[in-house]
């Protein structure tokens, strides 16, 4: 192989990884969207039907999810968007988000295992 072949291969893959990662995280964050919807329809169909008191709390930790959701999707658009010398520090940044989402869930689950408000 040639000097010059080698330079050719080494960006193509770098942009397979990239975009090989990007296909999975869009995967993760359509199947957290469908567990969101469940979990948020499940909290308001028990406060609707009083196993549940309707909160603040409860709805600003409903809130918290939907934004940190949010956050961690326009990370992924930033990392997709992002060049072959950005993507891998644009990953640990859409990482943090995903952590952020993990933590609003548990944090929800939990208000919601305790009947807290």
């Amino acid at each position: 192989m040639h000097k010059h072949e080698l330079k050719r291969q080494v960006p193509f893959n770098r942009i397979s990884e990239k975009a090989a990662y990007s296909k999975a995280a869009r995967k993760k964050l359509i199947e957290l969207r469908a567990k969101l919807d469940g979990v948020t329809f499940i909290v308001r169909q028990a406060t609707e039907t009083g196993r549940l008191p309707p909160s603040t709390q409860l709805d600003q930790a409903l809130e918290a999810m939907e934004v940190n959701y949010a956050a961690a999707e326009a990370q992924l658009r930033t990392l997709q968007k992002s060049g072959e010398d950005e993507w891998e520090e644009q990953r640990t940044e859409l990482e943090s988000e995903w952590e952020n989402l993990a933590h609003s869930i548990k944090r929800l689950v939990a208000r919601f295992a305790d009947g807290t408000s």
